[in-house]
């Protein structure tokens, strides 16, 4: 009996991946050679962020005037309130933290309204400067004031009125008092009894101003 043979199928060789039916697969790296670098569009990485803080230079010394103005007269108010006026002659006494204080509080407003602006931390200095100084010629007519309120006797008796530290400012600026002949005024007094140590101590405020302005405008 004759049986019919059929003839076994050949087994089909498996396809290449990314033919009929499998996903195409992505090229895998060859470790060991050279890594693709991110590209940017255009070609060109993107620019670098700004340093620092933009401003408005305009509000910002504005402010700085008006906070050397607050300053110069806390200045002038704590330099009276340390000076020793009930003696024969008032004494003064000088400190350094002020005037950096003074300094920090100017280049305070300058960083942050000014933003970094190399230009402003130089006004911020001439202001800072300029605060100390008319805290330091107001605070000495003050000193000068209250010294004479208390000898009110004494130049009561001549026909005198002890002056206040306003007239002594700006009415004795360069005048002597009570109309004397001799002698100069407010300003010359100051600078007689100025010395080295007070020069430098107005020197600190600039510098505490710029120093101030920089640490923050770099934040």
């Amino acid at each position: 009996m004759s049986q019919n043979w059929q003839q076994p199928q050949q087994p089909q060789p498996p396809q290449q991946p990314g033919g009929y039916g499998y996903p195409a697969q992505p090229p895998q790296p060859q470790y060991g050679g050279p890594q693709q670098q991110p590209q940017f569009a255009g070609g060109f990485p993107p620019p670098a962020p700004p340093v620092g803080r933009p401003g408005n230079p305009a509000v910002a010394v504005l402010a700085a005037v008006v906070a050397a103005l607050v300053g110069g007269f806390l200045y002038a108010f704590l330099l009276s309130a340390l000076a020793d006026t009930d003696g024969n002659e008032p004494k003064i006494t000088q400190f350094a933290y002020a005037g950096v204080a003074v300094g920090a509080l100017v280049g305070f407003v300058i960083a942050k309204l000014g933003g970094r602006n190399p230009a402003l931390w130089v006004i911020g200095a001439v202001l800072a400067f300029a605060a100390v100084f008319f805290g330091e010629l107001y605070g000495y007519a003050m000193v000068t004031a209250d010294f004479l309120g208390n000898h009110e006797k004494e130049l009561a008796s001549i026909g005198q009125d002890a002056p206040s530290s306003f007239e002594i400012f700006f009415e004795h600026f360069n005048t002597p008092l009570f109309g004397a002949k001799t002698g100069g005024g407010l300003f010359d007094a100051w600078k007689e009894d100025a010395d080295a140590l007070t020069w430098i101590f107005m020197i600190l405020s600039p510098a505490a101003a710029v120093s101030t302005s920089y640490r923050l405008s770099n934040r």
